[in-house]
């Protein structure tokens, strides 16, 4: 894991998200799980060495974020925003999360198969408490403001931890890796981008990639924009979303996240759609 202060762990050389943990005086807080059980269980234990867990904060619905949830269950309150349970336990591509969670094992953490619980013993560890706008969250000497922040899917959050100069952005940032549009409501991500500049912090953590500083909130605005300026000139050249999709592609510019090199083609497709339609207004 790496230290961002003595406080603030994160975790960003694995597969998915990064998850997180903030102690405080009376407990730790997790944001997001890791989706490698051999992680998950590591950051565990760390964790349970300065306390008890108190709290796991999900900063969205995605399996990457949420694998982990049921190593929670029984044991601490999970936060969410209130339209989490909308995309729950869903993953791009698939019909079932359960077997893809196991294929993701099999291929990736296989020493820790073992411990995959059967699908009927798989709590499937949804929010116990939701908020819309805004949130405090106070443990012990720490405060933990959580702010709805649309974009990338409708319950995306960010968690701010002002005592440690932090904040979690979740899948709002990607950073030295493919950004993912599947789910996205572009105008709103790029309010949130603005959003995110006003915050007084020393470190963002993104969804996925390396830790970066405001600074790095310019560079995911203009990935966006590039996306839109190259579909738009697509339809100015007379091509449909299909001709589009075909033509379009950002690949060469970065890998994907660590442990998802199969989904480029997904990526680069899907996010080709989703700025056709938001230009066309398909779907309005």
């Amino acid at each position: 894991m790496e230290m961002i202060t003595p406080n603030v762990y994160t975790e960003t050389k694995t597969r998915g998200c990064n998850p997180s943990i903030v102690f405080t005086s009376e407990g730790s807080v997790f944001i997001d799980t890791a989706q490698w059980i051999s992680t998950l269980l590591e950051m565990r234990e760390f964790a349970k060495k300065r306390g008890p867990i108190k709290y796991l904060i999900n900063t969205e619905g995605h399996i990457d974020h949420i694998f982990g949830n049921h190593w929670f269950a029984h044991e601490s309150i999970v936060i969410g925003h209130e339209k989490l349970n909308e995309m729950f336990w869903k993953v791009a591509g698939w019909d079932d999360c359960y077997d893809y969670s196991v294929d993701v094992i099999q291929r990736q953490d296989k020493e820790c198969l073992p411990l995959m619980p059967s699908r009927e013993e798989y709590i499937i560890n949804r929010p116990q408490i939701t908020f819309r706008e805004h949130m405090t969250l106070n443990l012990g000497d720490t405060v933990f403001e959580l702010y709805s922040t649309p974009g990338h899917c409708d319950a995306q959050l960010c968690v701010l931890v002002p005592k440690e100069r932090v904040a979690f952005t979740g899948d709002t940032l990607f950073s030295g890796c493919q950004t993912w549009l599947h789910t996205a409501d572009i105008p709103a991500l790029l309010k949130t981008l603005d959003f995110l500049d006003t915050l007084d912090v020393d470190y963002l953590v993104p969804g996925h990639g390396p830790v970066v500083d405001k600074s790095y909130i310019a560079v995911q605005r203009q990935v966006i924009y590039e996306w839109l300026d190259a579909v738009s000139t697509g339809i100015a050249r007379g091509w449909d979303k299909e001709t589009c999709v075909k033509n379009i592609s950002f690949a060469d510019r970065c890998p994907v996240d660590i442990g998802q090199e199969e989904m480029m083609e997904y990526i680069q497709t899907n996010n080709v759609r989703k700025c056709y339609d938001y230009l066309t207004h398909a779907g309005r």
